[in-house]
């Protein structure tokens, strides 16, 4: 897996919930982050927690098989 790093970056004004690609001294690698979120989609996500595990689960298990 690559080394990944949570921050709170600023989107048009409003905080986001952002994870990047970091290097072995944890800065940012790239120029976008990998998946961000404002709070409306994090709470909405916090809903449906365990369902979004098995998907992150079985798709790793699926592509390991092919």
């Amino acid at each position: 897996y690559m080394k990944t790093k949570v921050f709170i970056d600023t989107f048009k004004g409003s905080k986001i919930f952002a994870v990047w690609e970091v290097d072995e001294t944890y800065q940012k690698v790239g120029q976008y982050p990998l998946f961000s979120m404002g709070t409306k989609k994090a709470h909405a996500l916090m809903l449906h927690l365990e369902e979004f595990k098995q998907y992150a689960e079985n798709s790793s298990t699926e592509k390991s098989i092919k």
